[in-house]
């Protein structure tokens, strides 16, 4: 018998981790941090439903520390199994699980831990992160492998490069978990593989309740002009992984069409996207072709690269239109933080958000209009414009996600919604329903038979 227990990502976008139980084994599908307000955070306090040192494998989709920064912390309280990723994901895994310990500990270090988003001790270190690396073990895409008596088999899902969703065959019957499914006719990945069957889905529904807007590009445009007619600097916190890359590409497109732009300062501060640009030129099938640019990443022009502090602060100085590039996406660490405690006051800058904002993270709070915000122990008034660019997603909409489904050729698999606020999954149910799904919205701790 297989069960399928939720034990993150169920009722929050955030915290991925699937236990799986085939004949009494136990796995897990990713292994995330919650991340967000203090109550969500708080549940990576809570104890796993199997002791980690009980635990025998460990499936990753991807490499999204929501989906990967629980690994650490298993691996110190005694998991000793394999750790299951393509080889792609276990280069942005090595990044983004490094980045995080640096980050943890340097926030806390320097008494931001009092802060809202970083409420919690160092959750793991550096010396966990190498521990956990030493056991992942790279599987190609298409490619059948056993763990714990069951066939999986990764399959292309786009979102970020390396990702996959996870097809298990065990008992008899084909469960998928969909991890983080990216667009259709992006311009830097791929479509996610069709669907052939399934009995089961797990499928994530971030945005279940939306659609993405057709030109993300002119909306990038309108918004980039305003800020260099507002006349100073244009702040753009991003994801390391993906959407940094996302953003130099379309930046580039931009530069051909208008001159404007052509004429903007570009400015990438952010070392673990500049290491993720490796992982681009490393694992070059894993992305559509891109024309060769020497000396244009991405084809961005104009393009700076930021890696130590002393480089990073060097743009404390700037106060005329240039686009300053940094991660975290949502605010929630990182150098951006010095960005926007240095120009969320400053009337003449611009704060754009390229993409989705959790529950409770800084980025979600200034997004939905706050006047003030908590940073670094000050109280700031927010007086430089804000815009949020929803179409830049590396998740798909909600058509996207029912496109993707649909490839399965009937509606009989029962399909179950993860990874979305509740409102999203809400919303997404009901669409499937309609189309003739089975549809069931996960909540944490809850059982079922796969």
């Amino acid at each position: 018998m297989t069960e399928l227990t939720f034990v993150g990502a169920a009722g929050t976008v955030t915290g991925s981790k699937h236990l799986v139980t085939v004949d009494g084994h136990h796995l897990f599908v990713d292994c995330g941090l919650f991340q967000g307000p203090r109550d969500v955070e708080a549940l990576n306090l809570a104890p796993l439903p199997v002791p980690a040192a009980e635990m025998e494998a460990v499936v990753i989709t991807h490499g999204h520390l929501d989906h990967v920064g629980y690994l650490p912390r298993l691996v110190r309280d005694g998991y000793r199994g394999p750790i299951y990723c393509t080889p792609a994901t276990a280069d942005v895994m090595e990044i983004v699980l490094e980045d995080a310990a640096h980050i943890q500990s340097h926030m806390h270090d320097r008494g931001f831990h009092h802060e809202r988003s970083h409420s919690l001790a160092p959750f793991f270190t550096s010396e966990d992160v190498s521990a956990t690396l030493r056991q992942v073990k790279t599987v190609a895409l298409e490619t059948d492998f056993t763990v714990c008596g069951a066939t999986v088999r990764y399959h292309y899902a786009g979102h970020i490069v390396g990702a996959a969703y996870v097809d298990m065959r065990a008992g008899g019957r084909r469960s998928i978990f969909s991890g983080d499914l990216g667009r259709y006719d992006a311009a830097l990945l791929f479509d996610p593989t069709p669907l052939e069957s399934a009995d089961t889905v797990v499928c994530e529904a971030t945005y279940g309740d939306r659609e993405h807007p057709p030109d993300s590009l002119a909306e990038l445009r309108a918004t980039l002009l305003a800020g260099i007619e507002r006349g100073g600097p244009i702040i753009m916190p991003t994801f390391a992984v993906e959407r940094s890359q996302d953003m130099l590409f379309a930046i580039g497109r931009l530069q051909k069409m208008d001159a404007q732009i052509a004429r903007l300062p570009v400015h990438l501060d952010s070392p673990m996207a500049i290491k993720v640009d490796g992982v681009f030129a490393k694992h070059r099938d894993a992305y559509r072709e891109l024309p060769e640019t020497p000396g244009a990443p991405f084809g961005c022009n104009n393009l700076t690269l930021h890696v130590t502090s002393d480089q990073s602060k060097q743009l404390n100085h700037i106060n005329a239109p240039a686009i300053v590039i940094a991660s975290s996406g949502m605010a929630t660490g990182g150098r951006i933080l010095y960005h926007l405690y240095r120009n969320l006051e400053n009337p003449n800058a611009t704060i754009v958000f390229p993409g989705y904002q959790g529950q409770g993270t800084l980025g979600r709070i200034i997004i939905n209009g706050a006047s003030s915000v908590r940073l670094f122990g000050d109280q700031l008034t927010v007086r430089a414009a804000i815009a949020h660019l929803s179409g830049f997603s590396a998740h798909a909409g909600q058509d996207e996600l029912l496109r993707w489904l649909q490839t399965l050729g009937s509606t009989t698999a029962q399909v179950y919604l993860v990874h979305a606020d509740p409102p999203s999954a809400q919303a997404f149910a009901a669409i499937l329903k309609q189309h003739g799904f089975a549809a069931t919205i996960a909540q944490r701790g809850m059982t079922v038979t796969l």
